[in-house]
């Protein structure tokens, strides 16, 4: 899931994202909003220091500056907000945390600039006392941004050299040793801050990929990839609880599966169930979902369900699907299956009830030789008109 790490921007279609998989660039998005306190404590500062300066120095880029960081400040608080909002009532898309990630990225260049800004422009005044404290400010804002923004790393690069770099050059143009050593701290400082960019970055994207693959294992199979029982009912749990529409479960096993372990070997057995699970991929639309619940045992879960037809359709196709023969090591192998569905209303179906229903219809249907078979609760109307058309 996450061996794709390519520390280097690149540029798709005039936007500059990462080479990341879709979950971990999600991920590393939605950590922008851990950012509130940090934000909150810079632009407070921002606002000290700008007006302490301008009360020093009366410069009105000063005032601008200062205005100007303390209000991108605020409106980042308010970004962060509403990011976390979003991120608690629904899922995000990539579309969704790309935008967030525009947002963050440019209210953090507006800060960035404003810091760059005042600093630089205290440095081409003779008041130490205020130099001290835009030193302060600068190293300040360089170190936060190293060490919350990593997780983006272009947004907290290109911040940092926004802020530092105005600041280097004015330092340097000031003239005496003094200075030219200070300037000389800020460019190996900034040469620090780009490392630890990197290397913060790295190591929150293991994390985040470790964790990512732990949670796909706990909720996939490992031979074929499908989802497991545990992916099941958290699926089930979304579902839509409309009484106009129904769920349905189809419970189907091999015919013959031990057949081919017997004659074949367990390995081409594994590659017939990983061949399975191919098709069903290949032919399931969403939101159908097919799951391995052990073994040579497969459930579908079909929702949104508008007709009864519709359920019986996708079972027969199932079986069509998975009856044709397979070429495996060389050999034709051709397997049978024994499927059996059940149905319910959406704001009424419980999943292991169901479940209960789907296999004792395919119990029945293999006793009759295989193929497909239905278990309908007594107190479920199936005519057309009991359904939405």
């Amino acid at each position: 899931m996450c061996h794709q790490q390519v520390l280097k921007p690149v540029s798709e279609g005039g936007d500059v994202r990462y080479r990341e998989t879709d979950d971990v660039f999600k991920t590393l998005v939605s950590e922008l909003t851990s950012t509130i306190v940090p934000t909150t404590i810079m632009g407070l500062t921002i606002l000290a220091v700008g007006l302490f300066a301008y009360e020093s120095l009366g410069s009105i880029a000063l005032m601008l500056a200062t205005i100007g960081g303390s209000v991108a400040s605020l409106a980042k608080i308010v970004v962060t907000v509403a990011h976390r909002r979003a991120n608690a009532t629904k899922r995000a898309t990539v579309e969704d945390a790309a935008r967030w990630e525009m947002a963050h990225g440019l209210l953090t260049f507006v800060i960035a600039a404003s810091v760059g800004s005042l600093a630089a422009v205290v440095f081409t005044y003779r008041d130490l006392s205020v130099q001290i404290l835009a030193a302060a400010l600068i190293f300040g804002y360089s170190a936060g941004v190293a060490v919350r923004v990593s997780v983006r790393p272009f947004i907290a690069a290109t911040a940092i050299l926004i802020a530092g770099l105005p600041t280097t050059l004015s330092v340097m143009l000031y003239g005496d040793a003094a200075h030219w050593i200070l300037a000389a701290m800020c460019v190996a400082f900034l040469v620090a801050a780009m490392q630890s960019v990197w290397h913060v970055y790295r190591t929150v994207t293991r994390q985040i990929c470790l964790g990512l693959e732990m949670e796909h294992q706990a909720r996939h199979d490992p031979l074929t990839g499908l989802p497991n029982r545990k992916a099941l009912s958290e699926a089930f749990m979304t579902l839509g609880r409309a009484d106009d529409t129904l769920t349905c479960v189809h419970c189907f096993d091999l015919d013959g599966f031990k057949y081919v372990n017997d004659r074949f070997g367990h390995a081409v057995g594994d590659d017939l169930l990983t061949s399975i699970a191919d098709r069903l991929r290949e032919t399931l639309d969403h939101p159908n979902i097919a799951i391995r619940v052990g073994g040579d045992e497969f459930v579908i879960l079909q929702p949104d369900v508008r007709h009864p037809l519709e359920a019986d359709s996708l079972a027969r196709k199932i079986v069509d699907v998975l009856t044709a023969p397979y070429r495996i090591a060389g050999e034709d192998i051709t397997i049978g299956i024994s499927l059996g569905y059940t149905m319910a209303l959406s704001g009424s179906a419980n999943l292991e009830q169901m479940m209960v229903s789907a296999d004792k219809a395919s119990y029945r249907a293999k006793r009759n030789g295989g193929g497909i078979d239905r278990e309908t609760p007594p107190a479920l109307d199936l005519r057309p008109s009991s359904v939405a058309a």
